[in-house]
């Protein structure tokens, strides 16, 4: 695992106002979904489903998938790990930058890792690796492909495996989700979290989707009660009450859109596009990890270092919208910062 990942907050001994470190959707765990959980509470004196096998029912149903086509896992970091298991000693290519447990999941596998850049990436992009990892829209590069281009992508690469990382398809206009595709996708995992938009990291839930066939190999490496008993309930709830969690994707995007053109007037920054409530953004003065310190002890706002991401340099940061008001004065600190 590499070190230093987002809402790292806890190293800090100064309380933090403003959290633009994290993906998660800011507007904060539903209020009644902490009343759902409340009322599930003593049910953790019973171990729960083994396989999560109601769960996966409920999501199929929701997302009109044939029985068998969904394993509900620990969060999505969970599955990422079971796919480089099942395909232990495979040759993968990992799509970059990106996420970086793809590649230590398939390190920890003794996968053959071949890493190619986002920027570079086409419809007809050939590929001779056994799997293929894609975050889309991607971390931290906020970039997203259309259903066209990647259709065509993974039916040009029928050899490989494709795993599609879809943690924030929630959260774009410029994407749409393969999982109404998968019946005719034998080569394709479809990689969805449930904590992103529902605001509950803190509980890992998250599912993987695939054909049956396919998806079967991977769950033959996963473990019995790997969710427990408040995320399962969690995720009764989620997909009884879909309309609670709806992302109001238009005045986010909106917002981030202020934030970003804020960002971009500033020549001490260059500022990367993005089709999504995140963005990357380089400081040409000084590193971001002096910048990451710098605005937690003068303001208490916390950003993603993102320097430590395959193929970023040290002034790369990667910041969420939020409010108006967090993100006001992120940019009033930011003008402060180029006069330091």
């Amino acid at each position: 695992m590499i070190q230093g990942h987002g809402d790292d907050a806890y190293l800090f001994d100064r309380p933090i106002v403003a959290d633009f470190s994290s993906n998660v959707y800011y507007g904060g765990i539903r209020e009644k979904l902490v009343q759902h959980l409340t009322t599930h509470l003593r049910g953790i004196d019973h171990y729960p489903d083994a396989g999560a096998g109601k769960l996966q029912q409920l999501i199929e149903q929701r997302q009109e998938l044939a029985p068998g086509m969904v394993m509900v896992t620990n969060g999505g970091t969970e599955a990422i790990y079971l796919v480089a298991q099942a395909f232990h000693g495979a040759s993968t290519t990992v799509v970059v930058p990106t996420f970086a447990e793809y590649a230590d999941a398939c390190k920890l596998h003794g996968h053959e890792i071949s890493y190619f850049f986002r920027d570079k990436l086409e419809p007809d992009t050939r590929f001779i690796t056994d799997l293929v990892f894609i975050c889309n829209p991607n971390n931290p590069t906020a970039q997203a492909m259309n259903e066209e281009a990647l259709l065509q992508l993974v039916q040009f690469n029928g050899r490989s495996t494709f795993i599609i990382d879809e943690a924030y398809i929630e959260f774009t206009r410029n994407a749409d989700s393969l999982l109404p595709q998968l019946h005719k996708l034998p080569n394709v995992l479809i990689l969805r979290s449930l904590t992103k938009s529902c605001c509950i990291p803190g509980l890992r839930l998250g599912y993987l989707a695939g054909q049956k066939a396919l998806l079967d190999k991977i769950r033959a490496y996963r473990m019995p009660w790997a969710v427990n008993s408040l995320a399962l309930e969690a995720g009764y709830y989620i997909m009884d009450h879909p309309a609670e969690f709806e992302v109001p994707v238009d005045a986010l995007l909106a917002d981030t859109y202020q934030l970003w053109e804020g960002l971009r007037k500033m020549p001490e920054f260059r500022v990367h596009p993005t089709h999504t409530h995140y963005f990357l953004f380089e400081t040409l003065t000084g590193t971001s990890a002096a910048l990451k310190l710098w605005l937690v002890n003068n303001y208490g706002i916390l950003i993603r270092d993102a320097s430590n991401f395959y193929g970023l340099e040290q002034g790369h940061c990667r910041i969420a919208c939020r409010n108006q008001e967090d993100n006001t004065l992120l940019l009033t600190a930011l003008r402060k910062w180029t006069l330091t």
